[in-house]
């Protein structure tokens, strides 16, 4: 049967088929179900997903082409297929390691009685943190001509059981950054006709909670969903990015073709999707064979912080002074990083005649501008061993990638943000994949800002670190729309896709009565530990440290961010409630991190410890130290055992954050004599 070799990865599989009748595929541990019922003249058109018995999604396949229509409208059912995978990988930079990739599989051929149809297959996978399937296209035997098609959209659908708490993020178009608010909807009144960003997040009463979204998205569109009223009740409907000025065509692909999968995440409630690697195990493989030039780690930049006087005897601005102030800094207290990506307020770091960060037609990524004394500071980075970072534009990218990638890791730059995609059409799918080949060529890393969603990509490319696509701390620079609510929205529904860039690091905490919006030294909202919380509770490999290095210096809770991993063994979520409060730990090594944050509300939390391996554990606590106080903190040591509750009490917008360290050889002290209690 299935065997795992977690270091190794190997794997043994059976195939075998069972009696006619509906399909039906259980996940490893039988919770999950699929099952795809075959009506008269053996046609397949929906599903249904129970969990423990229980029906609790159903949902039709559709797949719209320009020469066919929906393709499974005439299809007819031929013959299918089970197998079983049981194996282990290890992802640089992940949540967890090793990764177990465990699942059950059901495949479905289908044919159509006119012979030049493209046959098609469903292919279905069972997790025990949830199902996916997707659609693969064949050539069609009888009709050699048809190599191509037209893809005009999806159409999937998916209609969830029960009294639902959604969660959507709602979009205005397809061109969009993915950066707004989530709202808390019932899902029978989501918005009609509306797009809907994925991950979307649906919290069954009394039953489980559900997130819908997609994985291994290659040489396609993204997935966005749309609501309607069906049989009198809600359903939503996958709907596919178009393709630039040509809204009814959403994809043209070469047969055969195998769509991205559609994922429904599934657990015994929100918080513990937290845990779930389903995403990136839908993802093929990596060939990068060599990935020890893979580093990761923290980053300073000087965007986020503006441009004003520090007291360091010069202006921020566009000079060296700044690059090396930024370095020097970076060096004297372990952070791995520095990223270059403006020389002023309003200019790129590279030559162009626009002001500003849109690129303009003489726009040369290759030319830095001469007042930053850029290859200076290179050879002082190298010198003082911080690796950098550049911010660029895709657009004047596009253009000339190969060469700037291999005119960047000569001059020995280590990773990029790619900024401003704001699509996620076919097209831009197609180019960012050729971002992240020909940058894995070159061992260059990357991040994409203004940007969709992750969809587990990072598989196959481990030098793609994180996304953006998420409302963060940036917005504060001119509004208060990133709150300690919104702080603890966006871990249980967008970071469910993936990692997430979040611009961590500000520390003029302030809360909400004296927040004003700022370009320049902008406050942040909530406590100094609500902050700090975010490195933890927050996946991400290549965090920022965005705030001025003055703002740092000599300041509470700066040591935890020194030595806080940004890379993981393990993830364990020990509590939360979307909106409201997030309770989560992660191990590196033996150590454990755990992170907690709260919205506006005060809370005390009692957490079991029983997931520690170890008997006992050093414990060093980082907490906020009074409601007023939001900047400060008091930092205690205590010793900590798994047969223990630990007690966490938050100030509101609060958070606290601790480090536990092995401690086997810290015996037991009896207590003095005067502390013994007299018999």
């Amino acid at each position: 049967m299935c065997i795992r070799d977690s270091l190794l990865g190997v794997i043994l599989s059976f195939h075998y088929c069972i009696p006619l009748g509906a399909l039906e595929l259980q996940s490893p541990n039988q919770r999950l179900a699929i099952e795809i019922p075959r009506f008269s003249e053996a046609k397949i058109s929906g599903y249904q997903i129970s969990r423990d018995g229980q029906i609790v999604l159903t949902g039709k396949f559709n797949l719209l082409t320009s020469a066919h229509d929906n393709l499974f409208a005439s299809a007819q059912f031929q013959e299918h297929l089970y197998h079983s995978i049981d194996t282990a990988y290890v992802q640089p930079g992940g949540k967890q390691n090793p990764i177990i990739d465990h699942y059950n599989a059901l495949s479905i051929q289908l044919i159509h009685s006119n012979k030049k149809t493209p046959h098609l297959t469903i292919e279905c996978r069972a997790y025990n943190d949830g199902i996916a399937f997707r659609y693969t296209i064949h050539k069609s035997p009888d009709n050699t001509e048809l190599q191509k098609l037209t893809i005009n959209n999806e159409a999937t659908s998916f209609r969830p059981k029960g009294e639902i708490t959604a969660w959507p993020l709602y979009l205005p178009n397809y061109t969009t950054s993915h950066e707004g608010k989530y709202e808390q909807s019932p899902f029978e009144r989501l918005h009609q006709n509306s797009l809907i960003a994925t991950p979307l997040l649906l919290e069954i009463k009394n039953g489980p909670a559900i997130a819908i979204t997609e994985a291994a998205l290659h040489g396609y569109p993204g997935m966005y969903l749309s609501a309607s009223k069906d049989r009198a009740s809600t359903v939503v409907t996958s709907n596919l990015s178009p393709l630039p000025d040509r809204p009814n065509e959403k994809a043209h692909v070469q047969l055969p073709f195998s769509t991205p999968w559609r994922v429904i995440m599934m657990a015994d409630n929100a918080g513990s999707l937290l845990e779930s690697n389903l995403v990136l195990n839908l993802n093929p493989a990596s060939t990068i064979k060599d990935t020890s030039w893979l580093r990761f780690g923290k980053t300073t930049w000087n965007w986020w912080n503006g441009f004003y006087p520090e007291p360091v005897g010069f202006d921020i601005g566009a000079n060296y002074a700044t690059i090396k102030h930024y370095i020097d800094f970076c060096a004297d207290h372990g952070i791995d990083f520095h990223a270059i990506d403006c020389a002023d307020e309003n200019l790129t770091w590279y030559q162009q005649s626009a002001p500003g960060f849109a690129p303009s037609p003489d726009a040369d990524i290759l030319k830095p501008r001469p007042e930053i004394e850029f290859f200076r500071a290179l050879d002082y980075a190298k010198a003082r061993k911080v690796g950098i970072r550049l911010w660029v534009h895709w657009e004047p990218l596009s253009s000339r990638l190969e060469d700037a990638f291999a005119q960047y890791a000569e001059w020995g730059v280590e990773g990029l943000m790619v900024d401003f995609l704001d699509r996620d059409d076919q097209e831009m799918i197609d180019w960012s994949e050729k971002v992240l080949k020909v940058a894995a060529e070159h061992h260059l890393r990357i991040q994409f800002h203004g940007a969709w969603k992750p969809t587990g990509r990072r598989r196959t490319y481990p030098n793609l670190v994180n996304h953006e696509g998420s409302l963060n701390l940036e917005y504060l620079k001119w509004s208060e729309d990133c709150t300690p609510e919104h702080n603890l929205i966006v871990p249980f529904t967008r970071m469910l896709a993936g990692p997430m860039d979040y611009h961590l690091g500000g520390f003029l905490n302030v809360l909400p009565d004296a927040f004003e919006a700022r370009s320049a030294h902008p406050m942040v909202l909530g406590t100094r530990c609500h902050h700090l919380a975010m490195y933890v509770a927050y996946e991400n490999a290549v965090p920022m440290v965005c705030d001025a290095p003055t703002a740092y210096i000599n300041q509470p809770g700066f040591d935890f961010i020194q030595q806080v991993p940004t890379e993981w063994d393990e993830t364990r979520f020990l509590a939360g409630e979307v909106s409201d409060f997030l309770v989560i730990a992660r191990r590196k090594g033996q150590d454990w991190y755990i992170a907690a944050m709260t919205d506006s509300s005060k809370r005390s939390l009692k957490i079991p410890l029983n997931f520690l391996s170890q008997a006992r554990y050093k414990a060093t606590r980082w907490a906020d130290h009074s409601p007023t106080t939001p900047s400060q903190l008091n930092k205690t040591s205590q010793i900590l055992i798994p047969q223990q509750t630990l007690q966490i009490d938050l100030q509101s917008a609060g958070g606290q954050v601790l480090h536990l360290t092995p401690n086997p050889c810290l015996l037991y002290t009896s207590p003095s004599p005067r502390d013994r209690t007299r018999s």
